[in-house]
């Protein structure tokens, strides 16, 4: 008789659910690996590497903790260091290597976990394939890739077939494929090789887009990896040209890009930009800029078909030159930072120059006022000459100032660049009616400018 009892229930834990799966892995999709897997065919020294996942279906945590291989010709290249947690939906990658030095068939049994898979490999007499110009052979399912290309340009890769082994071989196969990549040129299958003999062709990559591009180079039952990447082509022949070439400061001018030849595609990743080298001891004038958009950096675009660039949107950008001396640079650059083309816009030291000068008669006083700029920063010696209504000099005649350390100061501390206004204010005893025009003069490191006979205001 069965008694009473209390009854437990045993809960199982969640690792009970974790459930491994393995597949090969192509560097796109996933594929189901069963009992018995064929890793392709090899030639004598070649090797053929296949990847392959063990992944975790289940909903808990999952642990590899075998992995091994055993069979001639086989070889795990890489794999996670045991044991290896495997999160639920995640999964560990190892590569297995098929390397067979004799021709034949082959097999290995490879162990994961409780899983195992014979892997099999067939070994053919077959030519080696090389890069021209390399003397190491190319392993089955590497990447040859072509670069960046040019829509509308090819380039071309150049490979050569080389019989290493004892007794001839026959290249039955020979193809390429994928979009915009096209070959063999030069040689057609079937091809002969007697033992040391060599033969050559080309491929060529022709991007039909500005795009990745992927194709295949198959030989006999090796594929080998073709990529490219076609890239917009660039305009050539860019040229900066300027709307005057009197170079100043304190003017306006314009800058426009012209094509040898009108643009093949449309490009909107160029872009101009100026920058500006003081002359010796001088600071930066951020006065010298572009009039729209930022300071001192401007899109710059070609449509197809026409050989002027839009600068900002327009046929010619605006700039300033400042009031430095030194020297304006515009740099054209590509997207991919390539300088382009470069044109310098030299601003010569200059004596000062008076944009305004004035004098106002007040009572016993006269204000002499003056606005201008020192692209030199120099400006040292003023020297004030007063002339009565007969054209006569007031005494005591010139009068001069040493003013060096003030614009020294001034220069200093201001952000104008070489811009600087100055008051100076002479008393006056007597009628000041009686004096009617002043001499302004200034001096700096590259010459003395005069401003002569400026009239005297009430």
């Amino acid at each position: 008789m069965i008694g009473r009892a209390l009854v437990f229930l045993a809960l199982l834990p969640l690792s009970a659910l974790a459930q491994i799966q393995l597949v090969q892995f192509d560097g796109v999709n996933e594929n189901p690996v069963g009992t018995t897997y064929s890793v392709g065919t090899a030639a004598p020294g070649d090797t053929l590497p296949t990847r392959f996942r063990v992944r975790n279906t289940g909903t808990a945590l999952a642990t590899l903790q075998t992995l091994s291989l055993a069979g001639t010709g086989f070889q795990i290249t890489s794999a996670p260091a045991l044991p290896y947690i495997i999160a639920p939906g995640s999964e560990a990658e190892f590569d297995v290597a098929f390397s067979p030095q004799l021709t034949g068939s082959y097999s290995a049994f490879l162990s994961v976990n409780t899983i195992t898979v014979t892997l099999k490999g067939t070994s053919a007499p077959d030519a080696s394939l090389m890069l021209a110009g390399s003397a190491a052979p190319l392993m089955t399912a590497s990447v040859v890739n072509f670069g960046s290309v040019a829509e509308g340009s090819t380039q071309l890769q150049a490979f050569m077939l080389f019989n290493a082994g004892s007794g001839s071989v026959t290249v039955n196969t020979l193809t390429v494929s994928g979009v915009g990549f096209h070959g063999p040129i030069g040689l057609a299958a079937p091809v002969q090789l007697a033992a040391g003999q060599t033969a050559t062709f080309q491929v060529a990559f022709e991007p039909q887009s500005a795009t990745p591009a992927q194709g295949i180079l198959t030989l006999d039952q090796r594929a080998f990896n073709l990529q490219g990447q076609g890239i917009a082509p660039q305009p050539s022949g860019a040229s900066i040209a300027f709307a005057s070439m009197l170079f100043g400061s304190a003017q306006q001018n314009s800058v426009s890009i012209a094509l040898a030849s009108p643009s093949l595609a449309n490009v909107t990743d160029w872009t101009l930009q100026l920058s500006f080298q003081p002359a010796s001891g001088l600071p930066d004038d951020p006065a010298i800029l572009f009039l729209s958009g930022m300071p001192r950096l401007a899109p710059v675009t070609f449509s197809v078909g026409s050989a002027t660039a839009t600068i900002g949107g327009e046929p010619s950008i605006t700039f300033q030159t400042g009031t430095t001396a030194g020297t304006i640079l515009f740099t054209l650059q590509r997207g991919d930072k390539t300088i382009v083309q470069q044109a310098s816009v030299p601003i010569a030291p200059g004596p000062i120059s008076f944009d305004t000068a004035a004098s106002v008669r007040k009572f016993n006083e006269l204000d002499v006022s003056v606005a201008g700029f020192d692209n030199t920063y120099s400006a040292s010696e003023l020297a004030f000459t007063f002339y009565d209504t007969k054209g006569n000099t007031v005494p005591p005649g010139a009068i001069s100032v040493n003013a060096s350390s003030d614009f020294q100061q001034y220069f200093a501390a201001t952000q104008q660049g070489g811009m600087f206004a100055l008051l100076a204010k002479f008393p006056v005893t007597g009628d000041t009616t009686q004096i009617l025009s002043v001499d302004i003069q200034a001096t700096n490191s590259a010459g003395v400018t005069t401003a002569s006979k400026v009239p005297i205001g009430n």
